[in-house]
C-alpha cells in the first residue's frame, strides 16, 4: 500500500526495541499511543541535486519534501480506513524553535530509517540507501498498532569509503578521521535559516545607516535572505549528497569511471565561486581559506546565550 501511494521504500520499527531507548520519550511526546513507526523514503532526482546551479537543487529538495509529506498523509488516511490511527511527523521545518538552541525535533527520521533497514549513516552523516544512495528524503509515521513483523538495520553499510564528501566539503565539516563537525556544516549550509535571520535583524537594529548595514549584509546577502523568506529556505551546500556514489543506482558507474565522476560532478562544486560562512578561529575558517575559489565570510556563532 505504501509503495502504491508513492513511497520508494519503507521499513517498520517497533517502539520497544532497546536501540530506541533515547528516542522513545520524544516519539511518545508527539503521539503517546505510538506502538510502531513506519519509515518511508522518496527519492530526489539525482541530477538536480548535482547541479552547480544550487537553486535547481533547492527546488528539488522542496518539491520532493512536499511529495513525501503528501505520501505519508495518504498512507495514514488509508490506515485510518482500516481502523489504525496515528500521526505524520514533520519532514523537517517547522520545528519546536522555542527549545533552541537545544534539540528542536522529537522524532529523528535518520535513526528511524536506519532502524527500519533503509540504510546506514555514511561519512557524510546522510542515510545511504542500498539502491538509491544519498539522494533520498525521509519521513516517519507513528501508528497505534503492534505489527506482525518488523525490519532490522542492514548488516552492511552502503558507504564505499570514497571520501568524495570530505573532498568537496567547503567547511571541512566532513573529514576522514575526525567526527562530523555539525556546527561547521550548519553555519554555512543553513546560513539563510534562523541564525542568519537573527544576524539580519541585529544588523538592521544596530546599524546607524545603510552603509553600516551593508558591512554586515551586502545586497546579495539581503537578496538571498529575502528569497528564503519568500520562497522557502535556500540551502547553501549539500554538496556531500551531490557527489556521493553510494547505492546500486550509481555505484557501478562511479567504479567504472571515477575520473568522469570527479570531473563532471565534484570539481564544478568544489571550484564553484561562492561565499563560505564560518565562525572566527574555527577549523572551518582554515579549511575554507585553502580553496581560492571561496570567499570566506566570518559570522557570529549560531549558539549564543539567549537574553534574559
Amino acid at each position: 500500500m505504501c509503495l502504491e501511494v508513492g513511497a520508494d521504500d519503507l521499513g517498520l520499527v517497533d517502539i520497544d526495541r532497546e536501540s530506541l531507548q533515547k528516542e522513545r520519550e520524544g516519539i511518545l511526546c508527539v503521539y503517546p499511543l505510538t506502538r510502531s513507526i513506519i519509515s518511508i523514503i522518496v527519492v530526489n532526482n539525482r541530477e538536480n541535486i548535482q547541479s552547480p546551479a544550487r537553486y535547481v537543487a533547492n527546488e528539488e529538495f522542496h518539491h520532493t519534501g512536499d511529495k513525501i509529506s503528501s505520501v505519508a498523509r495518504e498512507i495514514l488516511r488509508r490506515l485510518n480506513q482500516l481502523g489504525i490511527r496515528g500521526v505524520v511527523v514533520n519532514k523537517g521545518w517547522p520545528m519546536a524553535l522555542d527549545r533552541y538552541p537545544g534539540k528542536i525535533w522529537d522524532v529523528s527520521h535518520k535513526i528511524m530509517a536506519v532502524e527500519a533497514g533503509l540504510g546506514h549513516m555514511g561519512m557524510n552523516r546522510l542515510v545511504l540507501h542500498p539502491k538509491f544512495g544519498s539522494c533520498i528524503q525521509l519521513e516517519s509515521i507513528l501508528i497505534n498498532r503492534v505489527l506482525s513483523e518488523y525490519d532490522r538495520p542492514l548488516e552492511e553499510n552502503p558507504c564505499i569509503d570514497c571520501n568524495l564528501c570530505a573532498a568537496v566539503c567547503p567547511t571541512g565539516a566532513i573529514t576522514k578521521d575526525q567526527p562530523f563537525d555539525f556546527m561547521a556544516c550548519i553555519t554555512h549550509t543553513y546560513r539563510d535559516n534562523y541564525v542568519g535571520f537573527q544576524n539580519l535583524v541585529e544588523a538592521m537594529v544596530t546599524s546607524k545607516d545603510m552603509a553600516e548595514y551593508r558591512t554586515h549584509f551586502d545586497d546579495r546577502e539581503t537578496a538571498l535572505m529575502w528569497q528564503s523568506l519568500m520562497f522557502r529556505m535556500s540551502y547553501r551546500c549539500s554538496y556531500c549528497m551531490a557527489v556521493c556514489p553510494a547505492g546500486e543506482d550509481v555505484k557501478q558507474d562511479y567504479l567504472n569511471n571515477k575520473k568522469d565522476h570527479v570531473e563532471r560532478i565534484l570539481k564544478p562544486l568544489r571550484d564553484r565561486p561562492e561565499r563560505v560562512y564560518v565562525t572566527a578561529g574555527s577549523k572551518a575558517e582554515s579549511r575554507a581559506k585553502q580553496n581560492p575559489c571561496k570567499e570566506v565570510r566570518v559570522v557570529p556563532s549560531m549558539v549564543r546565550t539567549p537574553p534574559q
